[in-house]
């Protein structure tokens, strides 16, 4: 291996193993960990919670996968609420695809809480087929995207569910490529739907830029770093977006922190 090659090998190494401290503690205080979490206001009286989304979701479910950390932090964190974390990715799923099974996955759950996660095929799949500026007949519109959305977040609020808007996370790791700035749009859409709902809205562009950028910049690699193929997630990614789901939840740094060793276990557990 080249030394040039070498470094990078190491440097990703050392970014890997450190995604979870900077996502996690970025708003950490130097208080001391707290022996018992209080449960935070969006969280209070949750006694089940529905995770909706495409093949990121799907793919969740797996041992370390971003929805079994939600659930697992969530089962440490709260032992005597008992709140339990039902998984709806289906791969391949757009917004027009969720609406018609919002139904029968969400409503009929009967959910405290929801995510949706949705946007990254309704954008990627209009790049199918040969279609280099996104139009092909695959992809969403932006109009019905947020038709559809909006949709989904009334009906869940009218079953007096609560909502917890995801945006979407990177197509590919190019940060300048037209299929993210076509997704910026989608996101503009979701954070105007939370606005006029109320609802939080989880920001994971943030966390997975600022990650990328810092890691392009200090090493001069362009391999994937939080996806496996530029879009799914990696160990790494799941990790990030689980603890900026559990941020937006209005769980503490801190509180996160003081279960982890738990999780890991739990996690290691689950391979073995």
């Amino acid at each position: 291996m080249l030394p040039q090659e070498l470094f990078r090998t190491f440097s990703r190494f050392c970014f890997v193993n450190c995604l979870v401290a900077i996502v996690s503690l970025c708003c950490a205080s130097t208080d001391r960990l707290q022996t018992t979490n209080p449960i935070p206001p969006l969280l209070q009286g949750v006694h089940r919670v529905v995770c909706l989304g495409d093949s990121i979701t799907q793919a969740g479910e797996n041992p370390g996968g971003y929805v079994w950390l939600v659930r697992h932090y969530l089962k440490d964190l709260y032992p005597d609420q008992t709140i339990e974390t039902l998984n709806a990715g289906i791969s391949g799923h757009k917004s027009t695809d969720m609406i018609a099974r919002f139904q029968r996955d969400v409503l009929d759950k009967k959910p405290d809480l929801v995510t949706i996660s949705v946007g990254v095929n309704d954008v990627w799949h209009g790049f199918y087929d040969n279609h280099p500026l996104g139009d092909g007949p695959r992809g969403v519109a932006i109009e019905d995207y947020r038709r559809n959305v909006d949709s989904m977040v009334s009906q869940a609020l009218s079953a007096n569910i609560r909502v917890v808007i995801l945006s979407t996370t990177v197509i590919e790791e190019d940060l300048s490529n037209r299929e993210n700035a076509k997704a910026a749009k989608y996101n503009e859409a979701l954070r105007d739907i939370a606005r006029v709902h109320h609802c939080p809205f989880v920001d994971f562009q943030r966390p997975f830029r600022a990650i990328i950028q810092e890691y392009r910049k200090t090493t001069g690699g362009h391999d994937d770093l939080l996806t496996v193929d530029g879009v799914h997630m990696n160990g790494s990614g799941n990790k990030v977006m689980a603890h900026t789901i559990l941020t937006g939840l209005g769980i503490s740094a801190n509180a996160q922190e003081s279960v982890e060793l738990q999780v890991a276990k739990e996690q290691a557990a689950a391979r073995a």
